[in-house]
């Protein structure tokens, strides 16, 4: 690690054009400059650690020990330990989907939910959003720009026959029921949380647990919608 070796006086050629460069892109992403220490936003070039840590601390191991618990957050967003097998999952559906804005949607939204609850709220109704035309795109299904995510949700629901009027099924009707119900819920959700609308002194915020809910919420329709439409898809095309 670069930061080890400069601490016990072990600095490589090369290493001061590769600390800047990963520096730089660490700052630039939100969530990683969230996670980033104190040390490494200060030091913006490598010369500028050893009188750091120098002075902080007289021997190496302290230092290698400080060291590794300053960027243990870091690390381990970036070996996924922030990814539940759910995201995954997630992450693997809307890859299958091939479509560039809807993946943005869905890594953007992980994102925020860490740092700006607010955000990822919004960026979670555009997920689905996203989807929905998509979905209307592929199936040659003309829709208006102005409509809201309810009416977008029923338009696509009722093309992947998943609407719940389409069903006689008590128990699946209750269902599809739910999954629209949820979808105007989380419409109501986006507009008194998120950060799409101005909100006066004193109004409540959304929180972290909030913006798990509506990320996850998001993300699981998405798939469903995506599942259900790929598999459509594919049984016109072997017939």
């Amino acid at each position: 690690m670069i930061l080890t070796r400069v601490a016990t006086g072990k600095d490589e050629r090369g290493d001061s054009s590769l600390y800047s460069q990963l520096r730089t892109d660490f700052v630039l992403n939100r969530l990683t400059k969230s996670l980033l220490p104190e040390f490494v936003l200060s030091c913006r070039v490598l010369s500028d650690f050893w009188p750091y840590i120098k002075n902080r601390y007289g021997t190496y191991s302290e230092r290698r020990e400080f060291i590794r618990e300053q960027l243990e957050p870091l690390l381990s967003y970036l070996e996924g330990d922030k990814l539940s097998p759910h995201d995954n999952a997630i992450s693997d559906s809307i890859s299958s989907f091939n479509c560039d804005s809807v993946t943005y949607m869905w890594e953007k939204a992980l994102d925020r939910k860490e740092i700006d609850p607010d955000g990822a709220i919004t960026v979670a109704r555009s997920l689905i959003e996203s989807v929905c035309k998509q979905i209307l795109v592929e199936r040659n299904i003309a829709y208006d720009d102005s409509h809201d995510l309810p009416k977008l949700f029923k338009a696509t629901a009722r093309s992947l026959n998943l609407a719940p009027q389409l069903h006689k099924d008590s128990i699946l009707k209750q269902i599809l029921s739910g999954v629209q119900t949820t979808i105007c819920g989380f419409a109501s959700l986006r507009n008194g949380l998120s950060d799409v609308h101005g909100q006066p002194k004193g109004s409540y915020r959304a929180s972290k647990r909030h913006a798990e809910f509506a990320v996850n919420l998001s993300g699981s329709v998405a798939s469903f919608l995506i599942q259900t439409h790929q598999e459509i898809m594919l049984k016109s095309t072997s017939n």
